[in-house]
């Protein structure tokens, strides 16, 4: 060996070697202590895998999100970097050789562990930004299904949409019980239908959207519903021109359809349109409620003021007042026959404007009728014995017909052509008969004013909405044929038109006509219900892969495309008080009805012209 390497084996210093690698050992483990906080939110993503995301509360977020991320981040790197920094110093300062070459370093290091902890502890900052992150992940792979568990796929999908209509019922301004779906209560500063939009409309809801949406989603064309869903996606407004507000509503009862219908009308008041509301629920309670509302927004409402009988042409009054005899059965064909002739032999000049006109053009007829022909009808003896005459028959049988109707009949009184208020509101029970006849006088009357207005060729803007109709549809009429017949006339005559159900079945027996109700042009719109496959159809379906094996394709044994529905049965079964679907033009939108204004029910609107 030369005298060279033996200087250089000399000089090296076997303790100052191990003091090196047990700075570096140090080094490590100081980096792997700052680097501790990324334990929780990395473990707490790891072992909760999708779970949590079966859970509402999982999918909520806030306004303030992004700021508590954004702070959570801020905290933790500025945390890390500092310790970096400080242990980087402290090595290459040569601080750490002198510490370890002490002889109590080993219980100085023990000292340490409150800041390990500390550390470790630190993670929970990140934990936001962490399910931030998470939720976007899960919510690529529910769209791309490939949640390896069929079943919790599904929970998950519920558990977005009940976030979705949560988050929206927190942006109202509403408290909704998790668990039964009931609204519990509004703040004070909620949001109240009819509400302003940016584009000038009056919105009655708030659209539910995802509360999470992946790449995928923001970049997807979705199609929007034209005139009910405002151009950004976020209320559901009545549309601007009368006749696109046609809306066949169905949902059970406790749902918040009256509070919906409420806030449509008063949408409709605010575009200064002339609103008609027939309620077969028949509450008188609902109908203060609303004229009060009205009454708020500084609107007239009349309650079961006098309705006109006798307005339209001689054919319309004629076929009115048919309405009220007995439906033909082949042995009263003959006196139905008379009744008819004999009221178009007195309307050959003028129609017949009231109950008293009735009676005498009956009994005087010759100045009415056109010529002898007529008269020699109307004045033919039919009961010899007491001498009375086809008119004098006549007028008896109408007369007896009248009569239960007197209470809300006016001469003077109400029509569709001449409201006497802003808001013309008729609360009928359709189980007295009485009620439930002039329900049905009141859909023939509707049907005789659109044909009106088709002849005018008036377009002027007006409202008619009419719940619980399928009660008032009496006699040999079926609510399916009523209701496809008025909303394929309402739109060309110009008239906003918005029926209500409690549920399909009840639209008709018949399979053909409850689908020519369902299938017309208006706009569907359907709360919660017990059967709700038959609406939830015409929202549409899509192709979806199932198969025996693993969901994620592999293993796959057999599998097959079927069709599914756009709007599980399910979600309808389960959603929430104002929670709705609307259908129309081929697309769809889900949204939570605005709640009405308070009104304080012990004050009495002096706009309100009630008779009971």
């Amino acid at each position: 060996m030369s005298q060279q390497e033996q200087a250089q084996s000399q000089s090296v210093d076997p303790m100052g070697e191990v003091v090196e690698k047990l700075v570096m050992a140090a080094f490590v483990i100081a980096m792997a202590c700052v680097c501790a906080p990324l334990v929780i939110p990395v473990l707490g993503a790891r072992i909760t895998g999708t779970v949590l995301a079966t859970k509402t509360w999982f999918w909520i977020t806030w306004r303030w999100q992004w700021i508590v991320n954004t702070i959570g981040v801020a905290i933790l790197a500025g945390l890390v970097v500092a310790e970096a920094v400080w242990i980087a110093q402290w090595v290459s300062t040569g601080q750490s050789s002198m510490f370890f070459a002490t002889a109590d370093w080993k219980s100085q290091v023990l000292h340490l562990w409150p800041w390990l902890v500390v550390n470790f502890l630190a993670g929970i900052l990140l934990l936001p930004v962490t399910w931030s992150i998470r939720r976007r992940q899960v919510a690529t792979l529910v769209r791309n299904r490939r949640i390896a568990d069929v079943v919790q796929q599904t929970r998950i999908e519920t558990a977005r949409k009940r976030a979705a209509d949560r988050t929206a019922a927190r942006r109202i301004g509403v408290s909704v019980d998790p668990r039964t779906g009931q609204i519990t209560g509004s703040s004070r500063s909620a949001m109240t239908a009819p509400l302003l939009t940016p584009d000038g409309a009056q919105a009655f809801g708030l659209v539910n959207r995802a509360t999470v949406r992946t790449m995928a989603d923001r970049f997807y064309d979705a199609r929007r519903v034209r005139d009910w869903i405002d151009p950004s996606g976020t209320y559901a407004q009545l549309p601007v021109r009368s006749s696109a507000v046609r809306f066949l509503l169905i949902a059970e009862s406790g749902t918040g359809k009256t509070v919906f219908l409420n806030s449509a009308m008063q949408c409709a008041l605010t575009y200064g349109w002339p609103v008609f509301f027939i309620d077969a629920k028949g509450d008188p309670e609902d109908a203060d409620a609303l004229a009060e509302l009205a009454g708020t927004f500084g609107r007239t409402a009349a309650i079961n003021a006098g309705w006109n009988m006798f307005s339209g042409t001689s054919e319309q009054v004629t076929a009115k007042l048919m309405r009220l005899m007995p439906p033909a059965d082949g042995a009263n064909q003959h006196y139905l026959d008379e009744i008819r002739g004999i009221l178009q032999a007195v309307q050959d000049a003028s129609p017949l404007r009231s109950v008293e006109d009735l009676r005498e053009r009956l009994t005087n007829p010759v100045p009415y009728v056109r010529d002898q022909y007529d008269l020699d009808m109307v004045n033919a003896i039919v009961d010899s014995r007491a001498k009375i005459s086809a008119g004098e028959r006549t007028l008896q049988s109408l007369l007896v017909a009248l009569r239960p109707l007197e209470r809300w009949l006016d001469a003077d009184g109400w029509s569709y052509d001449n409201p006497r208020a802003d808001i013309t509101i008729v609360p009928l029970s359709p189980a007295d008969d009485t009620q439930a006849r002039l329900g049905d006088l009141l859909l023939l009357d509707l049907r005789n004013f659109l044909t009106n207005r088709l002849m005018r060729r008036d377009k002027s803007p007006v409202l008619v909405v009419v719940d619980e109709f399928p009660q008032l549809v009496t006699g040999t009429s079926d609510p399916g044929d009523t209701a496809g017949s008025l909303y394929e006339t309402a739109r060309s005559a110009g008239v906003g038109l918005g029926l209500a159900a409690q549920s399909p079945a009840g639209l008709s027996n018949d399979d053909t006509r409850r689908r020519r109700a369902l299938a017309s042009g208006a706009a569907l719109i359907f709360g919660r219900q017990k059967d709700p496959e038959d609406v939830v159809k015409y929202a549409g379906t899509y192709m979806q892969m199932e198969s025996s094996g693993a969901a994620t394709g592999e293993e796959l044994k057999s599998a097959r495309a079927q069709h599914t529905y756009v709007i599980p049965p399910q979600d309808v079964r389960e959603a929430s008080d104002a929670q709705f679907w609307i259908i129309q033009g081929g697309s769809m939108a889900s949204f939570r009805a605005l709640p009405n204004r308070r009104v304080d029910m012990a004050k009495k609107a002096g706009s309100t012209d009630a008779t009971s």
